[in-house]
């Protein structure tokens, strides 16, 4: 063979096996493009409204304004919330946006308290991993403010309180939730500058009434940080039926406190005449009275 018939001869391999790679190209993005847009039909139709890049992403783009973005995505994510509790939807796109938020500042301290209670009161029935998903933030703000007490307590009382109830009964969860929610507020008790209620509370919290007290504590703070009347009203819901209980409770207490008190005294007579009379004369002395009220003396 020729030089010049070699050289023809290469050229034709060169022009074939590039050919044979174009096409191979080709048939490998067009396979790709179908595997993309059958991948694209499974995406939830909400992907492109909510969908936040990832945090590392952010970051780079913010040019160094990272608490300035983090306020945007936490007024989106306020936006969102509102939106969805109006038309009585699931938030599931909540927690990314209040992590992705966190993530550009953890130093966004209402972030933590109000997202944590966007997450559960949301209009929707409170179940476990809604509270376990406000858990994950506060635990988050413990170690941005180890030293602040609210975040604890709030987070205490999901673990004591919140997730026993919203779980079933028989969850094997329910013990060890319990465990670590009063070993958190046993420690909130001892921070510095915490209110004056928070010892007393943790010190009766394993009675059925001091659960009952940090029920209605934690309810009041959540009322007061939450973003959304709607969230507002369906705390302020829970609170007025659980205080409505507490004094059902503890007028059924009393009345069988005075109970007693005239079955000690005077059953046979009014139940005034037992509380006006006091302490029942026996040839013993005076019995002792089960109920504090103004007791007569004899001469």
């Amino acid at each position: 063979m020729s030089y010049a018939s070699a050289c023809r001869f290469r050229r034709i391999l060169v022009t074939a096996g590039l050919a044979a790679l174009l096409a191979g190209l080709a048939t490998t993005a067009g396979l790709s493009l179908s595997s993309a847009r059958t991948l694209r039909e499974k995406w939830p139709g909400e992907a492109d409204t909510f969908y936040l890049p990832p945090s590392r992403v952010l970051r780079a783009v913010s040019l160094g304004h990272r608490e300035l973005l983090a306020d945007l995505i936490h007024v989106r994510a306020n936006v969102y919330f509102g939106t969805q509790l109006y038309a009585r939807l699931p938030t599931k796109w909540l927690a990314q946006y209040l992590h992705t938020a966190i993530d550009l500042d953890p130093r966004f301290h209402r972030l933590y308290l109000s997202g944590a209670a966007m997450l559960v009161y949301n209009g929707q029935r409170i179940v476990p991993d809604m509270v376990l998903a406000a858990n994950s933030i506060l635990e988050r703000g413990r170690l941005a403010f180890p030293f602040d007490w609210e975040i604890p307590f709030q987070l205490g009382f999901n673990l004591l309180y919140e997730l026993p109830n919203d779980a079933d009964p028989d969850d094997p969860r329910i013990p060890g939730w319990r465990q670590e929610g009063v070993e958190i507020l046993r420690q909130v008790s001892l921070f510095e500058g915490v209110p004056y209620f928070i010892p007393n509370l943790v010190a009766r919290m394993l009675t059925k009434q001091g659960s009952e007290d940090l029920a209605i504590r934690h309810l009041e703070q959540a009322y007061a940080v939450a973003t959304n009347e709607e969230a507002r009203a369906q705390i302020r819901g829970k609170l007025i039926a659980l205080r409505g209980r507490r004094a059902a409770d503890d007028l059924a207490e009393k009345q069988r406190e005075l109970d007693r008190l005239v079955s000690n005294r005077y059953p046979d007579f009014p139940e005034a005449f037992s509380i006006v009379m006091g302490p029942k004369m026996t040839s013993k002395g005076i019995l002792s009275a089960t109920l504090t009220a103004p007791n007569r003396k004899f001469d």
